[in-house]
């Protein structure tokens, strides 16, 4: 004997039976894209706006103070006369547009530092001063050899710049 639809008998339906409504609700499904896109869109224009602005010119970063609050960023200027060591920190200022930051910075500068040397700090501000946490200078295009015949003399004669050349 057969049973039919009607003769079947009838179970209550457990938690793990259930259809889970709300992962096939459509509003759900639409509130979570929209999250997610936004969240992705917001770190899309964060990660774009952080990198186009690689610096703020010292002038920029003075006028930016209050919005840049003490967040770390970067200030570009050439460093001024007047660079001196006192308690493990080298205090100096740099120059942009005429507007002129004095700079607070607790590592030993690089070995290319000095003054007249255009420079890019990582730190941010501590009241009227930049506390500096990175220096990185700023150098030119234009490579002039120290010892220009250092490495030309350890060449075999026939490698030798102008060698075999009338």
């Amino acid at each position: 004997m057969a049973l039919t639809s009607d003769d079947r008998p009838r179970v209550a339906p457990t938690p793990s039976l259930r259809r889970r409504t709300y992962l096939t609700s459509w509003k759900r499904r639409l509130a979570a894209a929209v999250v997610v896109a936004g969240a992705l869109g917001f770190l899309l224009f964060e990660g774009l706006n952080n990198a186009t602005v690689y610096f703020k010119t010292a002038d920029q970063a003075v006028s930016d103070r209050a919005s840049l609050g003490s967040r770390q960023f970067r200030i570009e200027g050439t460093v001024e006369q007047g660079v001196h060591q006192a308690a493990g920190q080298t205090l100096f200022s740099i120059i942009a547009n005429g507007v002129s930051v004095n700079v607070v910075d607790s590592e030993q500068p690089p070995q290319l530092f000095k003054v007249g040397i255009p420079v890019v700090l990582v730190g941010h501000w501590q009241g009227q001063t930049y506390a500096a946490d990175q220096i990185m200078v700023k150098h030119s295009a234009s490579y002039t050899e120290a010892h220009p015949d250092r490495l030309k003399s350890q060449l075999p004669p026939s490698t030798q710049p102008g060698a075999g050349q009338p």
